[in-house]
């Protein structure tokens, strides 16, 4: 239960952090908003890591399923997110986002035989099923910044899929190395990971103006606190979710946070949502509710 508890805050945290972070993400780029929350992150959660350090995170296994979930999960599945947020807004990012539930069940009876109880399945489905007709049907604001499509459609379309996808990968990949770590230094060396190759091929890209842009701190420091907040605290109450639960089950429940934006935007846009959305965000409310009590 604790889990599935876990998840459904990691969702709530990503739907506020995904409607607040789409103009600073405009603003400094993608690679530079992932690299700079990053680093936010790693000098936060200093403190704690060091104290609970052990050698255990030297074994070749931990250390490899890190390393691969960090470079599949956020160095390439993050970049994936905020090029689709940039280009698509949070509404349509969230729907594609969605897409990370039929995937990580697919892979966890793949390579985890880990597929979840029938009923669990069942609330699986209404959740999936809610998202798609809650985003899909949302009623929007034509002119409004968070809704226009800013470049090619295209290229946020297959960067939302592809963030779907190396999400899934990288929990089916961290599911095993939870058995015996501390899911907060796990979550905090898949950051270092990420950040110390992007940081490394920072130097190969054309004309980036981070340091320039960092002249505002005011965006620079709501970006780092962003970090906090998504990767920091919503991820790594991700990764202690699937310490506990199924991971096809945290993934559906986490994946919830296109249902949680809805009221968020009708709040700051005045825009009400539309009965098809509520229709979905019941059917999505159902479902969780059909996995808590089995």
């Amino acid at each position: 239960m604790i889990g599935y508890v876990l998840a459904i805050s990691a969702a709530a945290i990503w739907s506020a952090v995904a409607l607040s972070a789409t103009r600073i993400v405009r603003y400094f780029g993608s690679y530079n908003y992932n690299l700079l929350r990053l680093l936010g992150i790693i000098v936060i959660f200093f403190p704690y890591v060091y104290l609970q350090w052990e050698p255990l995170y030297f074994e070749n296994s931990i250390f490899v399923a890190i390393f691969l979930s960090s470079v599949i999960g956020i160095i390439i599945g993050d970049t994936f997110l905020f090029i689709c947020l940039k280009r698509l807004g949070p509404r349509r990012q969230a729907l594609l986002f969605s897409m990370q539930i039929p995937f990580t069940i697919i892979l966890a009876e793949v390579f985890l035989q880990s597929l979840p109880s029938t009923t669990e399945l069942i609330g699986c489905a209404l959740i999936f099923s809610g998202i798609i007709i809650a985003i899909q049907f949302n009623r929007t604001i034509p002119n409004d910044d968070l809704e226009n499509i800013q470049g090619n459609k295209y290229t946020g379309l297959f960067a939302g899929i592809g963030l779907a996808l190396c999400q899934s990968i990288g929990i089916i990949l961290m599911k095993p190395a939870l058995v015996s770590t501390d899911p907060i230094v796990v979550s905090y060396l898949r950051v270092i990971v990420a950040a110390v190759i992007m940081f490394g091929s920072l130097f190969f890209i054309k004309n980036n103006q981070l340091l320039e842009k960092m002249k505002d701190y005011k965006k620079t420091i709501f970006s780092i606190f962003l970090g906090f907040m998504g990767m920091g605290v919503g991820m790594t109450m991700l990764i202690y979710a699937l310490k506990f639960g199924n991971p096809g089950v945290i993934s559906t429940l986490s994946s919830t946070m296109p249902i949680m934006i809805i009221p968020i935007l009708w709040i700051v846009t005045k825009n009400y949502a539309g009965h098809l959305a509520v229709i979905g965000a019941g059917l999505t409310c159902l479902g969780a509710g059909i996995i808590f009590l089995a």
